[in-house]
Order: C-alpha cells, then structure tokens, then sequence
C-alpha cells in the first residue's frame, strides 16, 4: 500500500476523499477540511495509480507522499531544514538513482521569510546528498525535461514532499479554457459544486450566469445525457463559452444564448438544477447593485425550479442569501466554506420545497 497526498482548493477534501474512492474503488483517507490537502492509502503498482489519478477532476496535484515534517517561517530555518531532510528523504532513493534526472517544484501558502526558490534549493540539495550517499554518484538536475518531479507543498508551518505524479502543472487547468472570464471559475471547484448538488445523467441543469462556461463544459463532460444549458447576459462572454466548448470537444452537448438570468424563467422551466458563479460585490465594487441582481435572480430561479429543484451558488455574499430566501419557497440544505482566488466564498445548496 502507498500513501498518495492530493492538493486541492481548501473546502473540498471531503468530496476529493468520496471522488478518490470511486475511482480506485476502495482505499483509505484522511483529511482536515480548509487544509487544502487530502492523504489516500491505496493498493496498486505506480502505473496503475498514474492512470487512475488522471481520472480525478476536483483535485490540482497529486503525489506519491515522502515525507511531512513541520517548518518554521524564519530564513533561518533553512539551515536547520537543511540538516534535517536528508534523514526524512531516504525513501527517494526508490524514484531517483545516478542515472535519472529530476526537477524540484514547489508551492507555498502562507507567510514565510523565505521564497519558494529558497525552498526549492535546499530540497534539491538534500535530494542529491541522499541519492549520492546510496548510489555513490549524484542524479542529473535537469529544469526543463526531468524523468521525476520532487514537489514540496508548504502550507502554513507544514512541508510535505512527494513525488509527483500529475505532472508539472495543477489539473484545475484542463487545457480547454481558450476564452478566459475575467472571474472565471476554478474547474476543480465547479466539478465539486456539481457533486454538491447532487446532479445525475438525464436530468435538466442551468447555468444562468455562464460567463466562459466553465460549469456547463465540466457537466457536459461528467453527463452523457443530461440536458445542459449556458445563460449570460453578455454577448462576449456567450462566443468565449462557445469557443471554450469547442476545445473541449462538447459543444454540441450544451445550449448557449445570451439571455438575463433575472428573467430566467421566462426562457425555460422545470429545471432540476441550477449551478452558478455569480458575481461578488466584493470584487466589482458595488454590493447594492449585487444584491439587487441576486434577490431578482432568486425570484425568478424559483419559478423556473421544478419542485424539489436546486441552486447550488459560490458567493461571498452568503448573508445577503439567507436574507432573501426567507421570502421565497428556497430553503438552504447545505453550506460550507470554500477557498477561491484569495476569497473565502461560501457554497450553498438551495432546494425549492
């Protein structure tokens, strides 16, 4: 059994740990929520685990797990983590020898001393050290075309290192994205709110805030028969969603046009469910106009909703949310607090009873 360490966007772990399951078809998880992290025990030889974890659509990074030891946030620290790894590290001597050339990626979340660079280099340094040490000859470094990547994940006063099997860049980037929105939607995030609504094959699912289309596309790509609509008001961003789902080959599975999601009920109806990230009034600068726009979309979305039909929204406006449900037929069953973009916007799950 090997332990896999997943980076995912802070507030998912839990549907990450449900999704990991799935497709490995059993294993064991654990997870704090807000880490930002998820470790999965799992049986398999690494060619398995490598297929099987492209299948993943809500996590960023994933990595065979090394070593996790406790950091400080001064420069000094570097010293003594300089002392420190090559005892922690001997398990790296399985992935890299003398004749294999390797990279040193890093990530770090949270206030530090040192820069990422910083941290880059003293990992490498102990890499090296441990491989010389067994084999008797150092690895080759190698920046641009390395056989094994070396990630370490500093979040906070914690570095796990692994290495990576995901490749190089984070898989929220799914390589489909040729029109960017502006305040486009993490890919990760928006297949998490799709498993949060509880959307199924051949049912009837909304986006009437589209903007690039991302929900529409990642439904389109989980769904073979649902019936798969993208709404926005802006003409623009209707052509980038279009161009976006050309890329990732579904165009022809999703409904776009440009239409107000505040008179959304007057384009279509029984709707099972809505999936939306609208906009913040934290990030455009005018709550008032906000709230106006989400108290017209709520009255309507719930006259397009079939019974027992659902909204599930991103927002950091979630206490102007709760305000105005109070006058609809739209009861809040589910709500957690994600982390986007900087932002600490809550998902909430709306049901009309």
């Amino acid at each position: 059994m090997v332990e896999l360490v997943f980076t995912v966007n802070p507030g998912i772990e839990d549907i990450v740990s449900r999704e990991a399951y799935g497709v490995f078809g059993g294993g064991v998880s654990r997870y704090s929520m807000l880490s930002g992290r998820v470790y999965y025990s799992v049986d398999g030889s690494i060619d398995y685990l490598f297929e099987r974890i492209l299948e993943l659509k809500t996590i960023n990074k994933a990595m065979l797990h090394i070593a996790t030891l406790e950091i400080e946030p001064s420069y000094s620290f570097l010293g003594v983590l300089k002392n420190r790894l090559p005892r922690v590290l001997e398990g790296i001597v399985e992935f890299i020898g003398p004749g294999t050339s390797f990279a040193v990626t890093t990530e770090r979340i949270g206030v530090h001393e040192y820069t990422s660079i910083d941290l880059a280099r003293v990992i490498g340094d102990a890499v090296i050290e441990v491989v010389k040490e067994f084999y008797g000859r150092r690895p080759r470094v190698d920046l641009r075309n390395p056989s094994v990547i070396v990630h370490g994940f500093a979040r906070e006063n914690e570095l796990i290192i692994g290495v990576l099997l995901s490749g190089p860049w984070s898989m929220h980037r799914r390589g489909y994205r040729v029109y960017d929105h502006p305040a486009a939607l993490k890919s990760t995030l928006a297949v998490a709110m799709l498993y949060i609504s509880g959307a199924r094959d051949r049912q009837v699912i909304v986006d009437p805030m589209c903007g690039g289309g991302t929900i529409p596309i990642e439904a389109a790509l989980l769904y073979e028969d649902a019936a798969i609509y993208g709404f926005d008001i802006n003409p623009l961003h209707i052509r980038g969603a279009l161009m976006n789902a050309v890329a990732a080959g579904v165009v022809e599975k999703i409904v776009f046009r440009v239409w107000d999601a505040r008179r959304i009920h007057e384009v279509i109806r029984e709707v099972d469910h809505m999936i939306l990230n609208p906009p913040y009034g934290i990030r455009y600068g005018d709550p008032w106009s906000i709230r106006r726009l989400y108290r017209e979309f709520l009255e309507s979305a719930e006259k397009a909703l079939r019974d027992r039909g659902r909204i599930t929204m991103i927002t950091t406006e979630y206490t102007y949310v709760h305000k105005v449900v109070k006058n609809t037929r739209l009861n809040i069953v589910h709500e957690r607090i994600v982390q986007h973009g900087g932002l600490y916007p809550h998902i909430i799950l709306l049901e009309k009873m």
